[in-house]
């Protein structure tokens, strides 16, 4: 699979070597993109991908730009800047990124807090960052068109215990992705959503510290839970994203593809070794 060697891309939240925004930027390059911006809300940890992208990605440029997913209100910004850097092109833009720590942390239920942050990080900044992208991407000359990828969770679906703040902003972003899908539809840019089940990630790991649990034993007790058997990995997330952004989808548009090991044909969280984990071992 290849995208257009011309091709620009903007990838949102990939700063982090663990997160599957990351790892989205270097299979891409790796697909052999001209260019490949990204967005981090951290100066020197920005910096620093850069360089390692740079390093490791083959012969496409790599740029980065500062922006926050909390503060809507700068993603224009940030697409203006990342178009610059890029000469004025931009044939892809790819919305990955989270709260700034996993999920499942952090977010109490009973604070509006919590949901209002993840409206920020998961719905309206997409959507700023695509109305603001879409100029360029109607430009594209792309087999296909533009294409804009949102990354976001079956939890949408598959709602998973005390996490509401991230379920609901989940749902929210699949109905945002096929809102704009059809408000494009005729505008030569297809919008689609990966939605990622449990994948391996340095988010993972977090957990498994936070809950005093050897990473091993977690992410194997998560992997035992799953219909496949295994965690997903960082490049099975980015080989579906970068299907969409590639010309070989060019007949998809406003289309939710799960990357989540058949979690959705599964009611998982009723075995009793995850609701020990989860919820305290009630059924």
């Amino acid at each position: 699979m290849s995208i257009p060697s011309d091709s620009c891309c903007l990838v949102v939240g990939a700063t982090n070597p663990t997160s599957i925004g990351y790892q989205t930027a270097l299979t891409l390059l790796q697909a052999g993109v001209h260019h490949v911006s990204i967005m981090g809300r951290n100066q020197e940890k920005l910096d620093k991908a850069v360089l390692l992208l740079s390093t490791i990605g083959g012969t496409g440029k790599v740029s980065g730009v500062l922006g926050d997913l909390k503060k809507p209100e700068s993603m224009k910004k940030v697409v203006e800047e990342a178009c610059e850097q890029m000469g004025g092109k931009l044939d892809c833009l790819i919305c990955c990124g989270g709260n700034g720590y996993s999920e499942y942390l952090g977010l109490d239920v009973s604070d509006l807090e919590s949901y209002r942050l993840m409206q920020n990080v998961a719905i309206l900044s997409p959507m700023v960052l695509a109305e603001a992208a879409f100029p360029h991407l109607h430009e594209s000359k792309n087999p296909g068109g533009g294409t804009i990828v949102m990354v976001g969770s079956v939890s949408a679906d598959v709602p998973w215990p005390n996490t509401a703040p991230h379920n609901f902003a989940m749902a929210g972003k699949n109905t945002m992705m096929q809102t704009l899908a059809f408000k494009y539809r005729r505008e030569n840019v297809r919008v689609n959503l990966v939605a990622a089940g449990v994948i391996h990630s340095g988010a993972l790991d977090t957990m498994a510290k936070k809950k005093n649990i050897p990473v091993e034993t977690y992410a194997a007790l998560r992997a035992d839970s799953q219909p496949l058997g295994r965690n997903g990995t960082l490049e099975d997330v980015s080989n579906a994203v970068l299907y969409l952004a590639s010309p070989a989808s060019g007949f998809t548009t406003g289309e939710i593809i799960r990357v989540d090991g058949g979690l959705h044909l599964s009611n998982w969280w009723n075995r009793q070794v995850m609701l020990k984990e989860y919820v305290g071992g009630s059924s």
